[in-house]
């Protein structure tokens, strides 16, 4: 592992999820002035600082992400990183992950929601000349760390030293060292038809236990729980990823936002298809019976490097 490239990155894409987060999602406009673009990205680190010194103890940080589509208009004197793709999307049968506009997003995370409140308004009149905001989601920790389904989310994520072996680009241009790879998908959960599962059958699908959140043994776990399934596995190692979720909503309507980071986009592509295609014996992630994917983005989370050349 490169150790100048974690000094490179956004201090957000490595840390934990925070209580509170914020995730904006913007399009560009047409016919816009790049002063205009360059101005806007200049206001993002200055809002950071404004809003973050009102409450050290809050933890406030802002990722920045920039996807293949949207690149050009926000970068146009740096070539993309090498493996920026615009998000595929993936159907089988009644399971789909769709392609869905972003060109820049923004997660806003801290201890305090009006914080990140604070920064998401001021974010938006940064970018409103240059850029539409089209999703604004609001997302939480939920008990302890449990999604909307009551499921502890994110319990394999790496940590330490491979936390940086799994989320930062090192083979790329100098610029993009410190980046990495980010794929979002907002989902919303079947609730209803979760809730008619009996636990047995719900620990099955997850591939843990729901009060404990123990992993099943491996004689007890099927195949097509979602811990299998989303598992990448090369030459007999397992290439872990990050995952940054929140769940979002309310009674009525909520579910989870998935944010993962990898080093390589490979990995959660082919994560992604694993879940979503069904095996040669029909097997797929039976997680997706109860949940829906509404949204499907790819970004690259900029190098502090890149985002400091308009510190100016």
């Amino acid at each position: 592992m490169n150790a100048m490239s974690s000094e490179r990155a956004q201090p957000g894409a490595l840390s934990n999820p925070n209580t509170f987060a914020e995730y904006l999602t913007f399009v560009f406009k047409t016919d816009i002035d790049a002063e205009a673009v360059s101005d806007a990205f200049a206001k993002i680190q200055i809002i950071e600082k404004s809003i973050g010194q009102k409450d050290s103890a809050a933890d406030l940080s802002f990722t920045v992400g920039v996807s293949q589509h949207g690149w050009s208009t926000a970068f146009p004197t740096t070539p993309a990183p090498a493996l920026l793709q615009d998000f595929k999307a993936m159907v089988d049968g009644e399971r789909q992950f769709p392609s869905t506009p972003g060109d820049v997003f923004i997660m806003i995370k801290s201890e305090r929601m009006d914080l990140n409140y604070q920064a998401a308004k001021y974010l938006a009149q940064a970018f409103a000349k240059v850029a539409t905001l089209i999703e604004d989601i609001q997302g939480f920790k939920y008990l302890d760390s449990r999604d909307m389904i009551d499921f502890v989310d994110g319990t394999e994520n790496p940590k330490n030293t491979a936390r940086l072996n799994a989320v930062l680009v090192v083979d790329d241009l100098e610029i993009h060292q410190g980046g990495s790879y980010l794929t979002v998908q907002r989902y919303i959960d079947r609730q209803g038809l979760w809730d008619k599962q009996s636990t047995e059958y719900q620990e099955q699908v997850i591939g843990r236990t729901k009060l404990d959140d123990i992993e099943l043994d491996d004689d007890v776990k099927p195949v097509w729980a979602h811990n299998n399934k989303s598992k990448v596995i090369i030459d007999d190692t397992e290439i872990k990823m990050l995952r940054q979720n929140r769940p979002f909503g309310n009674a009525m309507e909520h579910g989870t936002m998935f944010i993962g980071l990898t080093a390589s986009p490979v990995i959660m592509s082919t994560s992604l298809q694993q879940m979503v295609f069904a095996d040669s014996d029909g097997h797929y992630d039976r997680l997706l019976d109860f949940v829906e994917a509404k949204t499907g983005t790819n970004y690259f989370i900029v190098s502090q490097t890149l985002l400091n050349t308009f510190a100016d």
